[in-house]
């Protein structure tokens, strides 16, 4: 797997640590989730 980097709001970065920690799941996990999601609905997979 490769590391990739992004730039992402403050406010956008907190709601993301929180829902991480209520999930007791990494931060990258739910990235990835939501990037396949996104491009499962946009049929780029």
């Amino acid at each position: 797997m490769r590391v990739i980097t992004f730039k992402a709001e403050e406010e956008l970065l907190l709601k993301l640590d929180l829902y991480a920690a209520n999930k007791r799941t990494p931060r990258s996990e739910i990235i990835r989730d939501a990037l396949r999601k996104y491009l499962e609905a946009a049929g780029g997979i």
